[in-house]
């Protein structure tokens, strides 16, 4: 008699077990689904403007500057490009990189006489210099080589080293092969 009890109490608890996750399950489904009835019909619906879709254009009153474009040759670099540099990706409002004329894209070729290639990166190079030291920048630009002449300023971060203002990426056309 009491091994039929305690079966019993045994099937009720398994049975009222598998009945709750059952309800969560369910519960869980229906609301998702809801959710995503709901979301759906609270949406707008698109609008299909009439006439002709706009592109952006500059308003006609406007002059848009006509950059040089370098002539590339198939997969060859322009000619008289150097080999490897530190390419400037951002110059820095008020340091002495803008001060200076720097400008995004530059391609910083030397710093005095020290070339700024694979065993020169710029920042161990401008590391041998201090704040307020004078240097001369050989830059490449679009198809010209110019130099410019800098006035190295503190570092924001580290007042004892030297600062030009820039954000740049090392660059090496030998990175640039194609089939390497």
């Amino acid at each position: 008699m009491e091994n039929k009890k305690d079966r019993t109490l045994l099937i009720a608890v398994i049975t009222g077990v598998i009945t709750l996750l059952l309800g969560l399950c369910l519960g869980a489904l229906a609301g998702g689904v809801g959710g995503y009835l709901i979301g759906r019909s609270a949406a707008p619906e698109p609008v299909e403007l009439p006439g002709e879709r706009l592109l952006p254009q500059a308003p006609p009153d406007q002059q848009v500057p006509e950059l040089p474009v370098p002539e590339f040759r198939g997969p060859m670099a322009p000619e008289g490009m150097p080999q490897s540099g530190a390419l400037v990706r951002e110059v820095v409002a008020d340091t002495p990189a803008e001060q200076a004329g720097l400008k995004l894209g530059d391609l910083i070729t030397r710093v005095d006489e020290t070339p700024v290639d694979a065993n020169h990166r710029l920042a161990d190079v401008l590391g041998q210099y201090q704040p307020g030291d004078q240097v001369e920048l050989t830059i490449w630009r679009w198809t010209e080589t110019l130099t410019l002449s800098v006035k190295l300023g503190p570092h924001p971060d580290s007042p004892r080293r030297a600062y030009l203002g820039i954000m740049y990426t090392d660059f090496s056309l030998e990175q640039q092969a194609p089939g390497d």
